[in-house]
């Protein structure tokens, strides 16, 4: 087959192969609340007190662990992207992409946006404000009774 010719792809497949992405982000999402809250307890109970260099590589390898699964939830967005624009291309889905995009009857503040580019957008701005946070608690913020060994 020619790469310019695409085979066709049934509902059902589409459908199989949304439902498996949906898992696929509650798995990031499980593995970026995890990294997060071990290097919070790590943060609380002793990094808030270890030398610079110790604080730097800690907070460098949870950089690391974090841009790896920045660079799959990006793949998985595009991936995603593409599942819905081959459900929309289906003669006749037995939901429409408007509804799978908005799977919740509300109204949308932004017209044109659909819910689920509106969770995309609060997933990726949550992860920026938790890594933000994360470098203040490590580098700048004063622990309360905190003897620092710098």
């Amino acid at each position: 087959m020619r790469s310019s010719q695409r085979a066709a792809v049934s509902e059902s497949e589409i459908l199989q192969a949304l439902y498996s992405s949906i898992a696929a982000v509650m798995t990031l999402f499980s593995m970026f609340f995890t990294m997060t809250s071990a290097y919070i307890a790590g943060l609380y109970f002793f990094l808030h007190r270890a030398p610079f260099a110790l604080r730097l590589m800690a907070f460098g390898l949870l950089s690391i662990g974090l841009v790896f699964l920045g660079g799959s939830a990006a793949t998985l967005q595009k991936m995603q992207q593409g599942l819905f624009t081959a459900w929309e291309r289906l003669p006749a889905p037995m939901i429409s992409i408007t509804e799978l995009r908005n799977p919740i009857p509300l109204a949308v503040p932004i017209p044109g946006i659909s819910m689920q580019e509106i969770g995309v957008a609060i997933g990726w701005i949550t992860a920026c404000g938790v890594y933000l946070a994360l470098a203040y608690l490590t580098f700048i913020y004063r622990w309360r009774g905190a003897e620092t060994q710098e």
